[in-house]
């Protein structure tokens, strides 16, 4: 319909991949193709080419079509005639099952074309379409057999316990906490409902004692408990992933509440209305190509609130610590988590350090970190648990838990 009157006012513009381009070439008689290019006329020989190919790739299952026809319209005249039902049994039944010699057996052309010379009708369709030579079609048939299927519980590499017992979740609830910070950017005194994110790591009481690292990361209650009587207070392994984040505030003074989907959906009205919050999306980095989200400036609402603001460094590091990041966006994030973490990569003079790469207070001879145990054996649950058993040896996070400094060829990819 839209190629009437084509050359007067309209035009037709051919695009073909170097494969089908080789064969349209392929196909032009030597000395036709001016100049190499390809025209028209070209393409369409090459379009009625391959319907022919496809006409003979096809005649095979037509003819046994036809065959399967003939067969069963004779035996209906027959049994119109004589009532004998055994009849029209025999010609629509086929044998489910065949012998070996019969399925793998090098004989594809001889019952087919005894059959066939007894169809007067497929004969001379058959030879006016050119073929000479037909493959038995039931070469081509799926063979399917029953099997019981069993449930194999897999051991891999990582993955050491089944999967966790089937558990109520959790009702949602949004309580009056959240509501007032998206209306004011301000933590209600004396909350509840909202806690310190690392809480279930043991990191918040700590992280209380210091200075550089102190708690601005916050959780709420929806989405730190998942399951029916948990308080969100200990790793599980119904542990919710970080994706929907709240902030206020920039700079030092900033304020970031992670939050539960269910959150993010109910409030969003009201986020957008606000002029006091944002709300971010988020996710892990775990690959080493993909994009970095732990900045925070990847998507917001409003975006008009965040076109200057990004997360202070010490709000990414303990974010992307909580939600299981594997790789470094920066050689400075990864001197930060080697000094948090009070490992030997941050103090190169130290005398004495633990076996997992961890430095007690005494020993350190560069910047302190607040912590006087190593968290070293709660990080690698909490990094196990998210990623579900998989194998993260080959990661940055995995190299510094094991006390091992990341390669300079790891250094110089992130520099690049």
């Amino acid at each position: 319909m839209r190629m009437r009157q084509l050359g007067n006012g309209h035009s037709v513009m051919f695009f073909a991949p170097a494969e089908v381009d080789h064969h349209i070439r392929s196909l032009i008689p030597s000395g036709m193709a001016p100049g190499g290019c390809i025209r028209v006329l070209d393409i369409l020989r090459w379009a009625i080419h391959e319907t022919c190919e496809d006409i003979g790739h096809c005649l095979p299952y037509w003819a046994q079509q036809g065959l399967d026809h003939c067969k069963r319209s004779a035996a209906y005249e027959e049994y119109r005639s004589t009532g004998n039902s055994e009849v029209l049994r025999s010609a629509w039944l086929q044998p489910e099952s065949q012998t070996l010699e019969e399925m793998y057996w090098n004989t594809p052309v001889a019952n087919m074309s005894s059959e066939i010379n007894s169809t007067p009708a497929l004969c001379e369709r058959i030879e006016r379409l050119g073929c000479s030579t037909l493959f038995n079609v039931r070469m081509a048939e799926e063979q399917e057999r029953e099997v019981n299927h069993e449930v194999e519980p897999e051991y891999s590499t990582g993955r050491k316990h089944p999967r966790p017992p089937r558990v109520q979740p959790a009702e949602h609830i949004i309580h009056a906490d959240i509501r007032e910070f998206v209306g004011t950017g301000k933590l209600p005194e004396s909350s509840t409902h909202i806690s310190p994110l690392l809480a279930p790591i043991y990191m918040a009481e700590v992280l209380d004692l210091a200075t550089e690292w102190s708690p601005s990361l916050f959780a709420t209650a929806d989405f730190a408990t998942t399951v029916h009587g948990s308080g969100g207070v200990s790793l599980t392994e119904y542990l919710r992933p970080v994706n929907w984040i709240l902030s206020s505030g920039s700079g030092k003074d900033s304020i970031v509440v992670v939050i539960s989907p269910y959150e993010a959906n109910a409030l969003l009205p009201a986020i957008r209305e606000s002029n006091k919050v944002r709300l971010h999306i988020y996710t892990p980095r775990v690959t080493s190509s993909m994009r970095s989200f732990s900045d925070l400036t990847f998507y917001s609402i409003p975006n008009s609130l965040a076109i200057s603001w990004s997360a202070p460094p010490h709000i990414r590091t303990l974010l992307n610590l909580f939600a299981g990041q594997l790789y470094f966006d920066c050689a400075e994030e990864y001197e930060r988590v080697c000094v948090l973490l009070a490992l030997s990569m941050a103090h190169p003079g130290a005398t004495h350090m633990d076996r997992d790469g961890f430095v007690p207070p005494r020993h350190r001879t560069g910047r302190d970190s607040p912590f006087a145990r190593s968290m070293i054996p709660i990080l690698k649950k909490l990094i196990r648990l998210r990623g579900k058993g998989m194998d993260y040896s080959r990661t940055h996070l995995w190299q510094i838990l094991n006390g091992k400094p990341l390669s300079d060829e790891a250094l110089w990819d992130m520099l690049a």
